[in-house]
């Protein structure tokens, strides 16, 4: 009987870990940014997906960069967390996760990125330190200028970039490729303004740098709507140079709805950053993916 609830507590230790983990990484995030990888996948080899191993090595690739620059994140950016009524529950400020375990996360990332890139091939190889600077160092902008947002709009936008070097093996981008780069970053980092609408108060207090705290809520709603303008401009653009095939203009609809229904007024603001970001993000990234 004792063996029985010693396994059951192991159990519920080992499920209660896994549940952590995938908070502290903002596991379902990480989801709706592989449909952008896939895209630049299928780009890289004029529209059909590179053989089996390639693409398991893009996909761990992209994991891994994901848990490291999130990891990241979450350890540099503790102390603001702390100070923030709405974010002073993650991990590492409430005590639920310690340094050293956040530490060891990010590393684990960096090994599986670091490891898939090598498989990728001497040419991603090379080219692999240079999303760490920036998965490294995102986070840190919004100490020093608002326009930190695109920061992280950068490192999502590098994400199908790199897809589609891996799948090529060139840089021989054409147009298609940087529409996608120009929709991811475009997408991102209008919803980060979003996101950011919600902290307004609490980065004014607490000197943190971001668009809304430096215009306002409805200036910096203002801003988003352009910047997602610019985004769904740069789709519609894939979808015409794709061919308009009926599948891909049924993705571009829900793209465009989703933006729109992003910014309603009437729409609380951490809905529309999840899972309204999402929805744009995927059906996004199935424009050039069922159009080519």
């Amino acid at each position: 009987m004792q063996n029985m609830t010693d396994e059951k507590n192991t159990s519920i230790g080992a499920a209660g870990s896994l549940t952590k983990l995938a908070r502290f990484i903002k596991l379902e995030h990480s989801i709706f940014s592989l449909p952008l990888v896939l895209a630049g996948a299928a780009l890289g080899t004029g529209g059909l997906f590179p053989n089996f191993h390639t693409l398991l090595w893009i996909v761990t690739a992209a994991a891994g960069a994901r848990v490291f620059g999130m990891s990241m994140n979450r350890i540099l950016d503790r102390r603001m967390d702390a100070a923030n009524p709405r974010t002073s529950g993650r991990e590492l400020p409430s005590g639920r996760m310690t340094l050293q375990a956040a530490w060891s996360v990010a590393l684990g990332g960096l090994a599986l990125y670091l490891v898939s890139c090598f498989l990728l091939g001497p040419v991603v190889a090379a080219l692999s330190p240079v999303p760490l600077v920036a998965l490294s160092g995102y986070s840190l902008l919004k100490r020093f200028t608002p326009l930190c947002h695109f920061g992280i709009g950068l490192v999502l936008a590098l994400a199908p970039l790199g897809a589609y070097v891996a799948a090529s093996g060139g840089f021989a981008f054409g147009a298609d490729i940087l529409l996608l780069g120009a929709f991811t970053f475009c997408w991102m980092s209008g919803f980060d303004i979003i996101y950011g609408m919600q902290d307004i108060e609490s980065d004014r207090s607490t000197g943190v740098h971001s668009i809304p705290a430096a215009l306002g809520g409805k200036p910096a709603a203002i801003v988003a709507v352009a910047v997602h303008a610019v985004a769904f401009v740069a789709i519609v653009l894939l979808f015409v140079s794709g061919g308009g095939r009926p599948l891909a203009g049924l993705s571009l609809v829900v793209a465009a709805s989703a933006f729109v229904y992003a910014h309603l007024p009437n729409v609380p603001l951490h809905r529309r950053f999840f899972p309204v970001s999402s929805i744009a993000g995927i059906a996004g990234a199935l424009v050039p993916l069922l159009g080519t």
